[in-house]
């Protein structure tokens, strides 16, 4: 059984909600990030987005563009955060990891072979922001040489029809985009999601996460509760690190503090 499903079936039998944790790779630093990737488990998360770094996003606000920004001035380039996944499963064999990216790293790499070394790092899943469900053929025999899973966004407007079509290719789990708009800009509505939640359960038996939008542990408590199998959250993390990092933090200090705030929203999504 893949990774991605065995998580989700563990915590349905335990009546858990899933955490997913957002991260960039290399932020603000290889080390530092590593290190925070490696505890992010023991700080209650049950899966891992490992952001790609990329300077040009459609979907992330200034939050997570700058955290981009700061770990490619650092060095991180997509082969070095294959090797934090490589580092991240010498010591943890069960956390599930989906990379989460922009298009045009993968296709510099090379489509014939990125798939092939993602599945080789350890990680059990891609999300490709900016690659339509119209498009996905050029990557379809390449992915589907592999064991990955396709993670799906579906969009605060998308109807039926096309939740039911974007679900018969995807695996793992759906993730449905919160609000319309970039990532940690503004609040999420509670009863719009539950509405979108209701249609893509009505079209699909993946499990549904919600993400963008959810910043505060109270808020994400809130989303846990309206029958998602999961909540992203991704800018209030990254935030944290850069809050530490412009203080001009050390290495530990940093990381010490980063895992704190996601350990408050580790407690609020498990109550």
């Amino acid at each position: 059984m893949k990774r991605i499903e065995k998580k989700f079936q563990e915590l349905a039998k335990q009546g858990k909600c899933a955490f997913v944790s957002y991260i960039c790779a290399g932020d603000p630093d290889h080390e530092t990030s590593l290190e925070i990737l490696k505890n992010l488990p023991q700080a209650g998360c049950d899966i891992i987005e490992l952001g790609v770094p990329f300077l040009d996003p459609a979907g992330d606000g200034p939050v997570i563009e700058n955290a981009s920004k700061r770990a490619i001035q650092n060095g991180a380039s997509l082969k070095k955060t294959l090797l934090m996944v490589e580092e991240f499963r010498k010591t943890n064999d069960s956390t599930p990891i989906l990379l989460m990216g922009y298009y045009n790293p993968f296709l510099k790499y090379g489509l014939h072979k990125i798939f092939a070394d993602i599945e080789k790092s350890g990680a059990d899943g891609v999300l490709i922001v900016d690659l339509p469900f119209e498009e996905r053929a050029e990557i379809a025999k390449y992915i589907s040489a592999t064991k990955l899973d396709l993670i799906d966004l579906i969009a605060p407007l998308t109807d039926e029809n096309r939740i039911k079509k974007i679900s018969n290719s995807a695996s793992g789990f759906l993730y449905l985009v919160s609000m319309l708009g970039i990532t940690g800009t503004k609040q999420a509505k509670l009863e719009d999601n539950k509405i979108n939640l209701q249609k893509i359960r009505n079209n699909s038996a993946l499990p549904v996460v919600i993400g963008f939008g959810i910043s505060e542990p109270q808020q994400a408590q809130k989303f846990a509760q309206i029958g998602a199998n999961g909540v992203v959250i991704g800018s209030a993390i990254v935030k944290e690190i850069d809050k530490n990092y412009l203080a001009k933090k050390n290495q530990s200090e940093i990381v010490q503090n980063t895992l704190q705030k996601v350990r408050e929203f580790a407690l609020a999504i498990k109550k």
